[in-house]
């Protein structure tokens, strides 16, 4: 689903002036901590109700639930668990809201005025608003301030899985603030996609 609308013409990127040299963030980063488990193959058949919703279009929330992937992106840095975990769970009726968009101009200022960076931030908020879940994933390479942000946003509203490897740099602060919320914590990826589609199912999915 690739319909790339926007809300708000006014807000349209392409009528912002920009600089050449976009960072495609989608690149493959190696997994120099070994931080994910190989690559599933063969992929899992896709479910005709899974949707995988990038920015800018707007999640069309098609499944039966909704997950968001929050975690390290750090200008494509991290490595690329986002789209592991889209293509292990391809097989369930879900929508998968992945803030890792394709290409980004470094030069985006970080700005409330900058048309580009604010309809990414909203995007963002908007999904997390909407979403049944939400699944962190702190990459141990990474720094991840926006990460660890989002994470206090959501930590106390029930519906928050957290993965952080103990090697991140904040690894206790995580593990502390989930203490306290109660927020379901494991330290590899491969927990978190036992515990992401145990939740989703305990919520009341239907995966025929």
């Amino acid at each position: 689903m690739c319909k790339r609308k926007f809300e708000d013409e006014e807000e349209q990127p392409s009528k912002v002036a920009r600089k050449a040299g976009a960072v495609d963030i989608d690149a493959q980063v190696v997994d120099s901590m070994g931080q994910l488990p190989p690559f599933p193959d063969p992929l899992p058949e896709q479910h005709a109700k899974f949707e995988h919703s990038l920015p800018p279009e707007n999640p069309e929330y098609t499944g039966g639930k909704s997950l968001f992937l929050a975690g390290s992106i750090e200008m494509g840095k991290a490595v690329q668990w986002q789209k592991q975990m889209a293509a292990t769970l391809r097989d369930l009726p879900i929508t998968i809201c992945n803030p890792r968009r394709g290409n980004w101009d470094p030069n985006v200022t970080k700005s409330a005025k900058d048309a580009l960076f604010k309809q990414q931030v909203v995007w963002e908020l908007s999904a997390l608003e909407k979403v049944d879940l939400i699944c962190f994933f702190f990459d141990a390479n990474t720094v991840s301030p926006v990460t660890m942000m989002e994470l206090g946003l959501w930590a106390s509203s029930g519906k928050v899985i957290v993965c952080c490897d103990s090697r991140f740099w904040r690894a206790g602060n995580i593990h502390l603030v989930c203490e306290r919320y109660n927020v379901p914590f494991v330290e590899k990826f491969e927990d978190l996609v036992t515990a992401v589609k145990e939740r989703l199912v305990k919520d009341g999915l239907n995966t025929a």
